[in-house]
Parts: C-alpha cells; structure tokens; sequence
C-alpha cells in the first residue's frame, strides 16, 4: 500500500497565510494594549463607553482563605498559589478582606488608581493560639510528659497543642527520657529572658546610666553609641520618645511599597485615601532634617513608620519569623504580630494571650515561658 505523501503548502497558499496572521496581529494587538493599560468597554450605561481601570495584588501566608472585594469574593488564583491579582477595579478606594473561620480576619482599604497595581501582604494568625510544648522528660517514642500534674484540665487551657501531651501525677522518671530540647531553651531564658518592665522603662535606665553634663545649661543628653537595634534586612527597629518605629535603612530604589504613596498636592487627598496618620507624617516629615522625606518619580516614601501598640506599654518586640515585614509585640495584655504597613491602618493580631510571660525568638523559632512551662508558639496552620 502506496503511503500517503504530505506536499508542503504552494507559494501563493504560504503568502496568503502570512497576509491573514498578519492581519489578525493587526487587529489583536492594539486591543491586548489597550487591555493591559487598564481599558475596558463598559456596558453599565445605555451607551458603551470606555473606562480605565486599576487592580490589586495581594499575597497570601496562607493558602486557604477566602479573599472578599468591597463584599465579593475573588475566585481562588489560577496562576499564584499564594496570591491573588484582581483586575478591573475602578478607581477609587476598596475594601480588601482575607479570612477564615479558624484565622484572625486580615481587612485593608486601599486606593485604586487608574492604570496602575498596588500591592499588600496579608497575613492571618491562629485565632486559638496553637503551642508545641517542650516538656523536660519525653516517652521513649518522643512524646512529652509533664509530672505532678494534679489537674491537667487546667494545665493548658485556652490553647491547642500541636501534639498529644502526657499528665502523670507522679514524678518518677524512671521510664523517661531526658529532653535535650527543654535544656536548650531553658538556657536561651536563662540568658536572654525578657523583663517584666516595659522597654522604655529599660531605655530610660539607659539614660541615667549613659548620659553626660553639657556646659552650657546643665541639661543631659544620651550618647547615640549606647543604644542597641533590632535589624533584619534593610530594616530597623528603634525605639524613641516611647513610641516603636520601623526605619528603612536602603535606598528609595528598594524601599518596600506600603513606605510610599501616590498622592495628590493637596494633604486632604493623602488623608482621604491613606489614613490622617499618613497625611500627618508626611507633613512632618516634610520639615524634617533628619528624617526627610524621599521622592521616586510620582511616589513619596517616609523612612519610617510608626508601629501600632494599641496604647500598651511594649514588653518585648522582635522581627516576626523570615519577615521583615511583620513585628512581635509583647504588650499588656499578650503577644501581637502587627504588620508595618500603616495604609490606612495596621492590623494587629493576638497569637498569645497573657501578662506575665517571657518571649524569646531564636532560629525563626518564637519560645514562651509561662508559669514555668516552655513551648513554641506555632502561627501557621493548615485547615483540618
């Protein structure tokens, strides 16, 4: 049997086919520009009018949430795993809302401008705070064993452990095992505990212990060689008249996003779309020598941003975990993350409650002594 032959396509036919491909790019291309530049048709009027639009990028630390826009829920990300790109969006400002039911609700409200993608960074902690305890005796299969425990309905209430813990109302040990781990924290508090006094408490002891007599008038200043930061990255935590702020330390050329601003001349503008807080600091700012303001193109970025402690005096604070931008706040009443950018506000989330525990951070791990008890404060779960 003859096999059948395939004869290539003739000059003309070729040329032909070129001709139309050629038209068609002709036509697709102007409408995937004009798409992309944020134009739509709008069919809402009688009329189909023209309209340019904005959209929003929001990254996720969690991947299944629910993400809500001005009340409407977003189709889950086909092409970002942890991250939603909603397009479309008309200018003006929009409610942004992640949640579920077993995370703390992450809401911001953002201005959306034409032609233009702004970003945030949502991040939902636990809303029962989940622990991994650290007992100083394990079974020899690894699990931890708490002794003298007369009611261990009580022992770890309001949390949930992330493994099953043994209660024995014994103190033989006999059968255990001796926990490395528990060893190693316990010397991490040994050394690096945290006070019960608040910080600024701890920096005005700096002050009597630090400052020096000027000649002219009497008055005292603090010697800037004695002051210790928190850095990670480009990113630095200071502490000044009692207030915790977050100081970019780089260039404007790698400035994070929620430091600037796309803003109108007049200050009731950035006030409308970023929060009075901003319009205020960046008025300051603006007559400031020692914290100017920058300027990138159409953008005005502050170097640094003031952190949000909820009217509580500030026991500990520390970068939270592989992030530079979210803070851990040891205040009054618990254990916060907040995150830095203050656009229209910050969110603050509990993920320990408590007055009168100690918080160390060591190895992107966060450690918590309560009532002599240690264990790790889990902050990413997955739904069950």
């Amino acid at each position: 049997m003859e096999e059948p032959q395939i004869k290539g396509l003739s000059y003309q036919h070729r040329q032909t086919l070129f001709i139309i491909l050629a038209l068609v790019f002709l036509i697709v291309f102007p409408a995937l520009i004009f798409y992309t530049t944020g134009y739509r048709l709008s069919f809402d009027n009688e009329e189909t009018s023209i309209v340019s639009t904005g959209g929003i990028y929001i990254t996720t630390d969690n991947l299944e949430v629910d993400v809500y826009l001005d009340d409407e829920q977003v189709e889950r990300p086909r092409l970002f795993r942890s991250a939603y790109y909603i397009q479309n969006i008309s200018a003006g400002q929009h409610r942004v809302v992640v949640q579920r039911p077993d995370l703390h609700t992450w809401v911001k409200e953002l201005p959306v401008d034409r032609h233009m993608v702004i970003e945030a960074a949502a991040f939902n902690m636990p809303v029962i705070p989940h622990i991994r305890p650290i007992a100083k005796y394990e079974t020899p299969t690894g699990g931890p064993v708490f002794l003298g425990v007369k009611n261990p309905d009580t022992f770890f209430s309001g949390v949930t452990t992330t493994q099953a813990v043994l209660f024995s109302t014994s103190t033989a040990t006999t059968s255990l095992v001796r926990n490395d781990e528990y060893t190693y924290v316990e010397s991490l508090f040994s050394t690096t505990s945290t006070s019960t006094r608040s910080v600024f408490e701890r920096l005005l002891d700096g002050v009597d212990r630090f400052r020096f007599a000027t000649t002219s008038n009497g008055t005292f200043v603090l010697s800037t060689t004695t002051q210790e930061f928190i850095e990670h990255g480009n990113t630095r935590l200071v502490e000044r008249d009692s207030e915790l702020y977050a100081v970019w330390l780089d260039s404007v050329n790698t400035i994070p996003y929620y430091y600037c601003i796309y803003a109108e001349s007049a200050s009731s503008s950035i006030a409308e779309r970023y929060g009075d807080h901003v319009a205020k600091q960046i008025e300051e700012l603006s007559m400031s020598t020692t914290t100017p303001l920058m300027f990138d193109k159409d953008r005005i970025c502050r170097s640094e941003i003031r952190l949000d402690r909820k009217h509580q005096d500030v026991f500990f604070y520390d970068f939270f975990p592989n992030s530079s931008d979210l803070v851990l706040l040891q205040l009054e009443d618990g254990l916060y993350v907040t995150e830095i950018d203050d656009r229209a506000w910050q969110n603050v989330q509990l993920i320990y409650p408590g007055s009168d525990f100690q918080v160390v951070v060591e190895n992107n791990v966060i450690y918590v002594k309560d009532r002599g008890r240690y264990f790790e404060i889990i902050t990413k779960i997955e739904p069950s």
